[in-house]
């Protein structure tokens, strides 16, 4: 094995896979995909992976059948320092989701996401601050500024947590929803972009023996999904050290990789040859002929996020348990493409849709684009989004709701789809925001009228200190007034455990003048059926049978292959789920 024992390796990964799902026990003979993983956990679980001295990949992860195959597939990891011209602290080059969103117009002071979490007993005030002032101090992008000349960040210690922290006594219990989101709402308004004022954190003290709440509010500008699961696990990490009477800094891993260095690597990316090589693929992507009819186009004058319908729907854990888990891995397919199969089957039924519709779908982005970066636990706004053209002709079939045959054709459409993108949508934002000739042609193409949004799961079983409090939760998309609608529809799907198991929750939003209640609905609610339906397709292959979905093939096209390195090849199975 190179040097590396089978035995150590095995020992460290299933511990690894033990605390990320937050359950007691994972043995060798467990499976990634089984277990219910997902690209975003699967990222974690290479970072993890890599500080424990062990160099696997994402498709490893997603791929290899069970732990004793990836420990075999382990290959030991020279661990080199950060280097001290890459402290993360200078100009930032503006990356391509944060041309997208100047691009949107509207209030980005308000731009913000937030997420409530459960603070320990026998947490004070000066004992919040020192948790939260290494997490500041660890992490660049939350001392970024924005002034005249773009954005920059400021050196450790420029920004102090007793200016960022408010407490909120509770008076012996918890926090009500009404106090959280009042709190919540004026901590977004306190944020400033220019000011430097990036995070507020609000800690509802319920008293020294109880237990308590805090909730960090963030620009979007600094944060995405995987950035979360960094921040929850870097604050519990000083809280660890902090009881133990050490300091908190010391305790948090560094960060190998800053945003301001993978800003750098995106901006030349977006000037190689490879890049450029993926515009056709991309201009034949946005050719006109995929809307999604509505009463009128969306306006971005007066449909705002503000004034959006909202729709919540939750596939409970009988449905969405198998779904994540054995149906995936029966199907031969990752949570993502599942939930967009079920997403295409219902819009096929769905009235506005054509035999084609265009669907703004969100990956994590933090991609392999041959440099030599690990970003594992670098906090910042990486999300990747880019248009997928689903193909819905012959899906509107009455065996579909059954789990029939055209279950099995959607299923193999979508996943041949997803898997010919090149390098998972990387390269679409780095033309449309970073190529002056390419983005203009994608910008003046018809905008897809329904954007995806697949977060993963979020927290984990239990409700343990530094954990999400499913009660406050969390909006990883969060606009304040004035900010213009992206989609005239939009879903964003998230997993929270719950007694039972997992449950799959769906915020629904729509432009109301563009679609009402009752067609969004109407969707919303096809897709949980559907979703039902690929359970009832996986029951009938059986554990033991071959999937009933042919191996999707490889795209025909040299474009595609020529753009694509090996890397990406190798890494197919990784999700598009992500912010």
């Amino acid at each position: 094995m190179r040097g590396i024992d089978v035995t150590e390796a095995e020992r460290i990964l299933c511990g690894v896979l033990a605390d990320l799902f937050g359950i007691p026990e994972v043995g060798p003979q467990d499976g990634f995909v089984r277990l219910g993983g997902d690209s975003i956990i699967a990222v974690q679980v290479v970072g993890a992976a890599r500080r424990a001295g062990l160099r696997i990949t994402v498709r490893d992860v997603l791929t290899l059948p069970d732990v004793a195959a990836l420990a075999a597939a382990a290959r030991p990891l020279a661990r080199s320092a950060r280097p001290a011209a890459d402290d993360g602290v200078g100009p930032v080059r503006s990356t391509p989701v944060m041309h997208w969103l100047d691009g949107r117009g509207g209030p980005a002071d308000r731009y913000y996401q937030y997420l409530v979490v459960r603070t320990p007993a026998g947490l004070t005030g000066p004992g919040a601050a020192e948790v939260l002032q290494a997490v500041l101090d660890r992490h660049d992008m939350l001392r970024v500024v924005r002034d005249g000349s773009g954005w920059r960040t400021r050196p450790a210690g420029s920004v102090r947590a007793e200016q960022c922290l408010r407490r909120v006594a509770t008076e012996g219990s918890e926090a009500t929803a009404e106090e959280v989101e009042r709190e919540v709402h004026a901590a977004r308004d306190r944020l400033s972009v220019g000011d430097g004022v990036i995070v507020q954190a609000v800690w509802f003290d319920a008293g020294a023996d109880l237990p308590g709440a805090l909730a960090l509010v963030v620009n979007h500008v600094v944060v995405d999904g995987i950035s979360w699961r960094v921040l929850t696990g870097d604050l519990a990490r000083a809280w660890e050290a902090l009881s133990a009477g050490r300091a908190p800094a010391g305790a948090l891993d560094p960060v190998a990789t800053s945003f301001r260095r993978w800003s750098g690597l995106l901006a030349a990316e977006a000037a190689g040859e490879r890049t450029a090589a993926e515009a056709p693929y991309w201009s034949g992507v946005v050719r006109p002929g995929a809307g999604i009819a509505g009463r009128r186009p969306l306006d971005p004058a007066r449909d705002h996020e503000d004034r959006a319908g909202h729709l919540a729907l939750s596939l409970p854990a009988a449905t969405a348990g198998p779904l994540l888990t054995s149906v995936a891995d029966r199907l031969g397919a990752d949570a993502n493409e599942v939930l967009l199969t079920g997403l295409a089957l219902a819009l096929a039924r769905w009235r506005p849709c054509g035999p084609e519709v265009l669907v703004e779908l969100e990956g994590h982005g933090r991609e392999d684009i041959g440099a030599e970066a690990d970003l594992s636990r670098t906090v910042g706004w990486f999300t990747t989004l880019f248009p997928t053209r689903f193909a819905l002709d012959g899906l509107d079939a009455g065996d579909a709701e059954d789990g029939g045959p055209t279950a099995a054709e959607a299923l193999r459409r979508v996943r041949e789809q997803l898997r010919a993108v090149p390098r998972k949508g990387i390269g679409y934002g780095l033309l449309r925001h970073l190529d002056p000739v390419a983005g203009k042609e994608l910008a003046a193409a018809e905008p897809a009228g329904l954007g995806f949004n697949y977060l993963g799961r979020l927290g984990g079983p239990g409700g343990g200190d530094w954990q999400l409090l499913p009660a406050h939760g969390a909006r990883l998309d969060a606009p304040g007034p004035g900010m213009p609608m992206a989609h005239a529809v939009e879903v964003s799907a998230f997993v929270l455990e719950s007694a039972d198991g997992p449950v799959l929750h769906a915020d629904w939003a729509w432009a109301d003048g563009v679609h009402d209640e009752a067609e969004v609905r109407a969707l919303a609610e096809g897709w949980f059926r559907m979703l039902g339906a690929l359970v009832v397709l996986a029951d009938r292959t059986g554990p033991a049978a071959p999937p009933t979905v042919p191996p999707a093939v490889p795209p025909a096209s040299g474009l595609t292959l020529d753009v694509i390195g090996q890397d990406e090849l190798d890494d197919l199975a990784a999700s598009l789920g992500l912010l």
